[in-house]
């Protein structure tokens, strides 16, 4: 499978015109095509002041004017930085919700370009990579903040025997065949050594057969969290990008990530690959 399309939302930020730059490098590499998405909510309110409440008309339509600019702004970066590099390109824009625009706009695209939550952009502003693993059904890129190229030479695969993993390493496969090193890594107690070296061999024998040269390792888990543990493994072998599977349980009838999908999203400093 080729990674033909690539998705990002367009932002004329400092944010924003990094994560174009890592999303122009790395459809440039892949040979893709890249779709930017211009978006923000637009949610007129209601003054609730005084004994009744009332549409302030002037008010909603600076908001409205506003929100144009800026994504009037987003798509003239988009159109500059798309004939500077000589990448094909797709502008698409919309008022609702960023995620849930993002998430259907993900039906034309092979794979998501996300940046990490921003403190400073709200959620009417920025399709955070944190909902979009969830809501999508792509697997979704999560670059560091200031990241603006992507290296891919090494990769780590963080494998857990589920679905979520399993999933990541099929959507993973055009990165991993461009990388030089890939190790498989599983993090297990004492006790379960043996059997977590069985399982990451097993993933080596099917990369194989994909062409991919990958190795086994076993990591034990260290005290804290287990996000902690694979960000020292990262940093121990050299790796540029991480590859796992976005874990998410029920709350209170809305999905939310676990914790350690959570954290490598929060604190990673290289991109990571996340599937659920």
């Amino acid at each position: 499978m080729a990674i033909t399309s690539l998705l990002t939302q367009v932002q004329d930020t400092p944010v924003g015109r990094k994560r174009l730059a890592a999303c122009l490098d790395l459809a440039a590499r892949l040979k893709a095509q890249l779709i930017g998405v211009g978006v923000q909510a637009f949610a007129p309110y209601v003054n609730g002041s005084g004994a009744f409440g009332f549409v302030d008309g002037a008010a909603i339509q600076a908001i409205r004017d506003e929100i144009d600019r800026e994504i009037s702004l987003a798509h003239t970066l988009f159109e500059a930085e798309t004939a500077r590099t000589g990448v094909v390109g797709t502008w698409r824009s919309s008022l609702g919700d960023p995620c849930d625009v993002m998430a259907h706009a993900a039906r034309a695209a092979d794979m998501i370009v996300a940046s990490r939550h921003d403190k400073t952009a709200g959620p009417g502003f920025t399709a955070f990579a944190s909902d979009l693993v969830i809501a999508s059904g792509r697997p979704v890129l999560v670059t560091p903040q200031d990241c603006q190229t992507l290296t891919l030479q090494k990769a780590l695969i963080c494998w857990k025997d589920s679905r979520e993993a399993r999933r990541a390493l099929s959507d993973a496969l055009p990165l991993l065949a461009q990388s030089d090193q890939v190790t498989v890594l599983e993090i297990a107690d004492a006790d379960g050594h043996d059997e977590a070296l069985f399982r990451t061999q097993s993933v080596v024998g099917f990369l194989a057969g994909h062409g991919i040269s990958a190795r086994a390792e076993v990591a034990r888990k260290r005290q804290g969290r287990v996000s902690e543990t694979i960000l020292a493994e990262a940093t121990r072998c050299g790796a540029d990008y991480l590859v796992l599977g976005g874990y998410a349980h029920a709350r209170l009838r809305e999905w939310v990530l676990g914790g350690v999908t959570q954290d490598i999203i929060d604190a990673t400093p290289i991109p990571a690959l996340l599937s659920h």
